[in-house]
């Protein structure tokens, strides 16, 4: 039985020959703090195993965007490739991702932050502790938690736009702060969709890039 044992795993220890790293979440929106994310997990494992993974849930307070319109704000504004950005069900079981990889030749590693990482608990998610002596996902999935960290999150944007304090120019300028960069369109498109069935006057309090409420 020992014998055994070890047959199985040397032969699935040489049998990785890829490996796929997914970065999931809700992204309502995505930000330039989930770009600094993606960026370290690229240069870690390389552009060609990364993917960023999120669901199409929606609903009108913590979720408003449809998948269709966080990717364009991906894409578009942060420049992640479209191959790269990726609709699925569960970021957990990215099943959408992996039907393109052979099980018994390809390592899963799930990037999370520290606070979601008791999520994957269990026999199959193991930490991710290098790739000497990784397993396929069709064995075992592993773990990545050493994330860079935000001092900003998709609430303060949602925050920030459905504040109705703020003037025009404050939102275009923290906008920039949020997304690295202003872009007309999808300013407009978000303005409108976070105050979607919201009372007029309505204020909402945050932290912004500069600390205020």
């Amino acid at each position: 039985m020992e014998l055994a044992n070890l047959i199985v795993e040397a032969v699935l220890k040489d049998a990785v020959k890829d490996k796929v790293v997914v970065y999931g979440g809700r992204f309502q929106p995505f930000h330039k703090g989930h770009k600094k994310v993606y960026d370290a997990l690229v240069s870690k494992f390389g552009s060609k195993n990364v993917y960023i993974v999120s669901s199409d849930i929606q609903d009108s307070d913590k979720s408003p965007l449809s998948f269709n319109e966080k990717k364009e704000i991906a894409t578009k504004l942060m420049g992640i490739p479209s191959s790269k950005f990726v609709k699925v069900k569960n970021p957990y079981q990215p099943v959408e991702v992996l039907r393109n990889y052979d099980e018994k030749t390809t390592a899963l590693i799930v990037a999370v932050g520290e606070k979601d990482e008791s999520r994957l608990g269990g026999a199959y998610f193991k930490p991710y502790k290098g790739d000497k002596g990784m397993k396929p996902f069709g064995v075992e999935a592993y773990v990545y938690t050493s994330l860079p960290s935000n001092s900003f999150g998709a609430t303060d944007v949602r925050n920030m736009f459905r504040n109705k304090r703020l003037g025009d120019k404050r939102k275009q300028s923290d906008f920039e702060k949020f997304f690295g960069k202003y872009d007309k369109t999808i300013f407009n498109k978000l303005d409108n969709k976070l105050n979607e069935g919201l009372p007029g006057g309505a204020f909402v309090g945050l932290t912004s890039p500069e600390g205020y409420i």
